[in-house]
């Protein structure tokens, strides 16, 4: 008797199953790949208990004498929880979170790229179960995370809009929308910055219409309690004093600290799928105006640059950064890297200028002065593949042996952190 296995399984399906087994893995060994997720829990979590006791005073005290730069609505769910359920059981539940991640994410290539094999989006968006910061906080629940799961299914909204034509499904299928980022930025503000790229698309396709006035006025309402909460707290100094440092207004507000940082992880995250030859050939052909500029911009943004490397890189900065000052106790090599990411961010964003105010706003992204991996990954990476207009076919799916770079890159960025956090 011939039996039909596709019946009993969906061999596709279970490529999450089998990435998802390694997060509980992870959990049962209490993997901690960033090296502070356990601390950043454990510190959250003692506020999530007090929100059990004098909840009033608990919540006036947040962001005030209880230093974080966290909303407060996601360690307040998790107080909640703590009555219902045990640590272990909340850390269990919490894990779920890297696939439902995994599962939005394939949603949202499957609308933009309808036709590639499912199996290649598969792979293509299981690369999240490697990222450190999903298997991290998957073990250690944190607010980032979650709030970038209802700000993928944003995007999902989002790319439906431009499979859509009547209006009225148009304006329907934006409250979604809206309503997704929202809940994400209550979860982690900084998410609300992406609020300006939705409602400048939804504005070319309604214009001053009803629709439009309602969005804007459905937006506000669903806010108000943000709003509040902002103009009666100490914010910003908040987030200083949350650093746990004391540094210098200059290195605060330096613009040219974050340009730089983000600019060379945006290359970090997205050189698993560019087509290293494709790229060569494009810049070749970049005219030397452009270079010029791109170089001046370089050494303006290198003079300005102070952000410190102390203590390992303990506020952060990102890979190349940490790797020029631990090779060469300068920033030699991160300069270059930063010249680089310039230059190809040129070639491949293709004077698009919905990418650039993209990338406006993942400099607007991060209003603190330390600048984390986790605060970017996986977020660049899905943002590159979602919402940036770029030709993917060219660079990744018609491109040979594509998925043994993609994993080599993501797999062995994570046994660097595991070997740095275990090892050394």
């Amino acid at each position: 008797m011939n039996l039909n296995y596709k019946k009993f399984y969906n061999y596709e399906e279970l490529v999450f199953l089998f990435f998802y087994f390694t997060i509980l893995l992870g959990y049962f060994f209490n993997e901690d790949t960033l090296g502070g997720a356990k601390p950043d829990f454990l510190y959250h979590y003692k506020i999530s208990q007090a929100f059990n006791g004098d909840f009033f005073q608990t919540f006036k005290m947040f962001g005030d004498s209880i230093h974080t730069r966290n909303s407060p609505i996601f360690w307040i769910i998790i107080g909640f929880l703590d009555k219902v359920f045990s640590l272990e059981v909340i850390r269990l539940l919490n894990s779920l979170i890297s696939l439902l991640i995994a599962i939005f994410f394939f949603k949202c290539l499957e609308l933009k790229f309808k036709d590639q094999k499912k199996i290649s989006l598969i792979l293509l968006s299981s690369t999240v179960f490697l990222s450190p910061t999903i298997r991290s906080l998957s073990v250690w629940p944190y607010s980032i995370t979650w709030s970038l799961l209802f700000f993928i299914i944003s995007l999902y909204y989002f790319l439906k809009l431009e499979k859509k034509i009547d209006i009225k499904i148009y304006f329907v299928i934006s409250l979604k929308l809206l309503f997704f980022l929202i809940l994400s930025s209550y979860i982690y503000p900084s998410f609300a910055v992406f609020f300006l790229y939705f409602i400048f698309h939804i504005y070319q396709k309604i214009r001053l219409s009803k629709y439009l006035y309602f969005l804007f006025s459905y937006s506000l309402i669903l806010s108000i309690p943000a709003i509040y909460y902002i103009l009666n707290t100490d914010v910003f100094s908040s987030f200083g004093n949350a650093q746990g440092v004391s540094v210098k207004n200059t290195q605060v507000y330096n613009l040219s600290n974050k340009i730089m940082i983000i600019s060379t992880m945006f290359l970090f995250f997205v050189l698993p799928i560019l087509n290293l030859k494709k790229i060569f050939i494009d810049i070749l052909k970049i005219n030397f105006q452009v270079l010029l500029f791109i170089f001046l911009f370089s050494v303006l943004n290198i003079y300005f640059f102070n952000f410190p490397f102390i203590d390992g890189g303990r506020w952060g900065g990102g890979f190349f950064h940490k790797l020029s000052n631990m090779i060469f106790d300068n920033n030699f090599i991160f300069y270059c890297v930063f010249t680089l990411s310039l230059i190809v961010s040129y070639s491949v964003l293709s004077k698009n200028w919905n990418n650039y105010l993209l990338l406006i706003l993942l400099i607007l992204f991060n209003p603190q002065f330390t600048i984390y991996h986790k605060y970017y990954d996986p977020l660049i990476f899905i943002l590159f593949l979602t919402l940036f207009e770029f030709n993917l076919k060219e660079h990744f799916f018609n491109k040979k042996f594509k998925y043994l770079q993609l994993f080599s890159f993501s797999g062995g960025f994570l046994a660097l952190a595991l070997l740095k956090n275990y090892v050394l």
